[in-house]
């Protein structure tokens, strides 16, 4: 950023060049006042008309006396730039000397870089704003890509410690209240603790004597936590919007979103936030070789699969049953009670009819095990790639009541 002398005698050279478009588009001002991305031809017009609207600005209005101050100094700009006069034809319409004209000359295009500097200036700090959110936003990005998600008793629990001396001192209570089941949720661990920290904050500092009530409510693909306040008399929440643009910010990379909480009469009380559910399936994996189990949960645990692994025919349509995992994949050679045994069972049985199930074994019997009543076949030894795309085409198959949640 150029300094404020630095500045003026840029316009004052921009001015010089007014009519020369071409040394106008490459000017020095140029660059810190209009649009980079702008074409080199437009830069120079647009310049020069910058220059002749900004001089408008020095207009004191029809109220002015005529030959005061201000009246004078916005008429020498106007003779001078728009009409184009040279400096002793426009001394003589205002009847001052030649040394009266430089100085009046000095001091309008003082008032001209005031103006403009106004504007650079507010543009730096929009630029500044610009690029702060920008690096935010691609470090909480990064965060992302490696802690996708977070149990929410847990991060309050750490938010409500970290807060805990100026809750005190403020003598405010936390009153958490909730569900005894509630779904992890796809935001980063260390970027919701942020935001708790934040939003809860902001309630500690804006109050004494009161309580905040954190209750969370599972909404189909979201949970809604709000954090109210609960005090005598309410108080007046000093720029709650602006504290929820700062966390909508930082959560919109992930798809989540906060809002005020008011009273009936319009008085902020406290935050609500929308967190996106981490989406997680269920699928019972039956197979009586340990070794292929530990397969199968390091190829899907990573992908949001939630493993439920057995050895044995007979746990296997107990834990399908009261599950009700969102698939089956079965293995056929298995002592006591071989893999046929358990695929007529599951899918003759209403409980577990609806299961999708998935048969994964060395013999090659594909055909029939798809007429048997299989959803899938995948044939011993399976990659990772060949599991996860076989997987996603049994769930997109799928029946819509069969999805997780509306049983």
């Amino acid at each position: 950023m150029v300094s404020k002398a630095a500045f003026e005698e840029l316009v004052s050279s921009a001015y010089q060049h007014l009519y020369d478009f071409v040394r106008l588009r490459n000017h020095p001002l140029t660059q810190l006042l209009l649009d980079p991305t702008i074409t080199p031809k437009e830069r120079g017009w647009q310049m020069h008309r910058l220059l002749l609207d900004v001089i408008d600005e020095l207009d004191p209005g029809p109220s002015a006396p005529p030959y005061s101050k201000e009246w004078r100094r916005h008429r020498l700009m106007v003779l001078r730039y728009v009409e184009a006069m040279d400096p002793q034809a426009v001394a003589d319409q205002l009847a001052i000397s030649r040394r009266q004209y430089y100085r009046e000359h000095a001091t309008a295009l003082a008032a001209i870089a005031d103006l403009l500097w106004e504007r650079c200036a507010k543009c730096a700090a929009e630029a500044a704003d610009e690029a702060h959110t920008d690096a935010m936003q691609r470090e909480l990005a990064r965060i992302s890509q490696y802690d996708s998600s977070a149990h929410l008793p847990d991060v309050i629990e750490g938010v409500v410690m970290v807060l805990h001396k100026v809750l005190v001192q403020n003598r405010i209570a936390v009153e958490i209240t909730l569900p005894s089941e509630l779904s992890a949720v796809s935001v980063a661990q260390s970027l919701l603790r942020q935001v708790l920290v934040g939003a809860l904050g902001y309630l500690a500092d804006h109050t004494t004597d009161a309580t905040v009530h954190i209750a969370a409510q599972a909404r189909d693909e979201s949970v809604l936590l709000r954090l109210t306040l609960d005090a005598p008399n309410a108080p007046a929440l000093q720029k709650a919007e602006a504290r929820v643009a700062y966390l909508r910010e930082m959560l919109q990379v992930v798809n989540a979103d906060v809002g005020l909480l008011s009273n009936e009469h319009g008085v902020p009380l406290g935050f609500e936030l929308r967190l996106p559910v981490q989406y997680e399936r269920t699928v019972l994996v039956v197979d009586d070789n340990e070794d292929t189990l530990a397969l199968f949960k390091r190829y899907l645990a990573p992908n949001r699969y939630r493993v439920i692994t057995t050895s044995s025919a007979r746990a296997a349509i107990e834990l399908a049953r009261e599950l009700q995992p969102d698939a089956i994949i079965l293995d056929l050679m298995m002592p006591e009670q071989d893999g046929w045994d358990v695929l007529q069972h599951l899918t003759n049985q209403s409980e577990t009819a609806h299961i999708p199930i998935m048969i994964c074994s060395v013999l090659k019997q594909q055909d029939l095990a798809l007429a048997l009543g299989a959803a899938a076949y995948l044939p011993k030894p399976f990659t990772e790639q060949t599991l996860l795309e076989t997987l996603r085409a049994l769930h997109s198959a799928a029946r819509p009541h069969h999805a997780r949640g509306e049983r």
